[in-house]
């Protein structure tokens, strides 16, 4: 896939796995199993023969806590298992992995392979993965909004200084804004997700569920975002 366009960050709300699994009479468990070996596969491929410079890739939200106890546990044990092996092919491919979310909530085990996967490949260079994990955008924002309240008590910043650079600067990870937003499973929302990032996002929705979103979906995901016209508030077309 040879798009002529390529976007600098995209982000991807992973959805769609427990669906999948319904469909085929399943457990909720093998859904999100197949989708966490699809998420892996869509990762190699955008950072290492796309071009992506930037994955983000929303796996579970603060809200998914209030799902079953088992699948939260499942899916915790599915992050705490299959994370240390994510790490070190990124780390093969000079890749840096990081996580956006709060820590806290999540097992310890599943804190110690996050700090694992970011200590691993802190001095890669070539891409990034960051894996939304206890994420909400609400929270985020939140977390911003104190971190910069603090500093303005504690006399080191001016409130006449706090800039949108300010906010961007406070954000879980200062990462390049998102150009291309994909969202699987055919729902029509944002969930939550990076809501500060994709201000002026291009956002594609296909109804594939996530399983099932191969490396041709992806790339004709792609082939749509080379066409879009991104006017990012202004106007591209020339006078004539």
């Amino acid at each position: 896939m040879e798009p002529t366009r390529i976007p600098t960050h995209v982000a991807i709300i992973v959805d769609g796995n427990r669906r999948w699994a319904r469909q085929r009479g399943m457990f909720a468990s093998l859904g999100h199993k197949a989708g966490f070996e699809r998420l892996k596969e869509i990762t190699r491929y955008a950072l290492s023969e796309c071009g992506v410079k930037v994955l983000s890739l929303y796996v579970f939200s603060t809200e998914n806590f209030s799902r079953d106890a088992k699948e939260v546990g499942y899916l915790m044990d599915l992050f705490a298992n299959n994370f240390k092996s994510i790490a070190e092919e990124m780390n093969e491919r000079d890749c840096k992995v990081l996580f956006s979310g709060r820590r806290e909530g999540l097992q310890k085990r599943v804190c110690d392979a996050m700090d694992y996967m970011m200590d691993l490949t802190k001095e890669n260079k070539t891409g990034i993965v960051n894996f939304c994990l206890n994420y909400g955008g609400h929270a985020e924002l939140t977390d911003a909004m104190r971190a910069i309240a603090a500093e303005v008590q504690a006399g080191s910043l001016s409130p006449a200084d706090i800039t949108e650079q300010t906010i961007q600067h406070h954000l879980y990870q200062d990462l390049p804004p998102v150009d291309f937003l994909i969202r699987t499973s055919g729902e029509l929302r944002l969930s939550n997700f990076l809501l500060w990032q994709v201000a002026y996002a291009e956002f594609y929705v296909t109804p594939t569920l996530f399983p099932d979103f191969t490396k041709a979906e992806f790339d004709t995901a792609l082939a749509e975002y080379a066409k879009r016209d991104r006017r990012m508030g202004g106007n591209t077309k020339k006078k004539t």
